[in-house]
C-alpha cells in the first residue's frame, strides 16, 4: 500500500528488482504516478473503504503485504485526530481484514519511531523504551501495532512493524515536516539558516 509515495516507491522498486510480482494499492492522495514503477499493477482505492482493499486483494492474491500508506503530518493529526484514525487505524484494519480473508502469510507494517515514543526518556532510543505518543498521528500508528498483535494470536499472520525515524532520499517532498532532511539539506545548499 502506498506504492506511489516517497518509501513506498521505493519498497515496490527493491521487490521488482528482487524478481517478485508487485500490486500497489494506492488512492494517489500523496503519492504520484511517476513514482510508480511500471512493472507494478496499480490498483487505485483508499484504504478507509474496505470495498477498495477486497477488491485489490480479490485480484492480486498478495502472499505478502507491505502497508506504507497513512497520513504522517504531527501537525495535522492535532487538527483533524478523527481523520487521522479513520485513514491510520481504520484502513488498517481493513487491510487486515482483507489479508485475513485471502490467506495472507506475512504483514509488514510502517509505523513510527519518534512520534510513538514521545519525549525520549533516554537516548538512543531503543525498542525498550516506552511508547507514549504527544499527537494523534504517532498514536494512531502506535494503535494498529497492537491490532496486528491480535492478528497474529488469533490467526497466525506472521507481522514484521518498522519503526521509521527520518527517513529521507530520492523522491521525498520537501515540503512540510516530514521532510526536515530535505528541507535543511536544501537550506544548507542555498546558504540560508537551519531553524530549530
Amino acid at each position: 500500500t502506498g506504492g506511489a509515495g516517497f518509501i513506498g516507491s521505493h519498497v515496490v522498486d527493491a521487490y521488482v528488482a528482487a524478481g517478485h510480482e508487485v500490486s500497489v494499492l494506492d488512492n494517489l492522495s500523496s503519492g504520484k504516478l511517476t513514482n510508480l514503477n511500471p512493472a507494478a499493477t496499480l490498483y487505485q482505492a483508499d484504504i478507509r473503504d474496505p470495498q477498495g482493499p477486497e477488491r485489490a486483494f480479490a485480484a492480486a492474491r498478495p502472499e505478502i503485504v507491505v502497508h506504507q500508506a497513512a497520513l504522517a503530518d504531527v501537525r495535522a493529526s492535532m487538527r483533524e485526530p478523527q481523520l487521522y484514525a479513520e485513514v491510520n487505524i481504520i484502513g488498517s484494519i481493513n487491510l487486515l481484514e482483507a489479508a485475513r480473508r485471502h490467506g495472507v502469510r506475512k504483514f509488514i507494517y510502517a509505523s513510527t519511531g519518534g512520534a510513538a515514543y514521545g519525549e525520549p526518556e533516554f537516548v538512543p532510543v531503543s525498542e525498550a523504551h516506552p511508547v507514549n505518543p504527544l499527537d494523534c498521528y504517532g498514536a494512531s500508528k502506535h494503535t494498529v501495532e497492537h491490532y496486528l498483535f491480535i492478528y497474529n494470536h488469533a490467526y497466525g499472520l506472521e507481522t514484521v512493524t518498522l519503526r521509521y525515524a527520518n527517513v529521507y532520499g530520492p523522491r521525498q517532498d520537501p515540503h512540510g515536516e516530514a521532510g526536515v532532511v530535505a528541507i535543511f539539506t536544501g537550506r544548507m545548499l542555498d546558504g540560508q539558516p537551519c531553524t530549530i
